[in-house]
């Protein structure tokens, strides 16, 4: 068995960063999940009106720091309204959703933890994509 890449120290620009656009979302990744140990960062841009359905993870904790616009953040069944300089914590297994109620970009940053590693089939940024687009449907 080899073992994983060993992951590398590095510093990385929002527009050097991958670009990934799905669901009409624009994904700058700034720390894929093949680059780490257990973490992924993403600077998540929705445009007004766009929203995240209600879904749950049962592989990864995330927390979203709201950057720019106003966020209504679903989690279970009460909403929030979210700003800038706010930080929601999504554990595992928790229903939520993420819609833009601003007039203006939503801009955020989600960043994801895997306490028991990512699922098998997505061990990569790309194979995630590939196995939401199976689920959900692309662009």
């Amino acid at each position: 068995m080899t073992s994983p890449e060993k992951p590398t120290p590095q510093v990385i620009t929002i527009s050097d960063a991958p670009h990934t656009l799905f669901k009409s979302v624009d994904f700058a990744v700034l720390l894929p999940r093949e680059k780490s140990e257990g973490l992924e960062i993403l600077l998540e841009r929705f445009g007004p009106g766009l929203c995240f359905p209600i879904h749950r993870h049962e592989e990864c904790v995330q927390f979203y720091f709201i950057i720019e616009g106003k966020a209504e953040v679903t989690l279970v069944d009460r909403k929030h309204v979210v700003e800038p300089g706010q930080v929601v914590h999504v554990p595992r297994l928790t229903d939520h959703a993420i819609a833009n109620v601003g007039e203006s970009d939503l801009v955020y940053l989600n960043i994801e933890t895997y306490p028991d590693g990512y699922l098998p089939n997505e061990k990569t940024w790309q194979t995630h994509i590939d196995e939401l687009t199976k689920r959900v449907g692309g662009d």
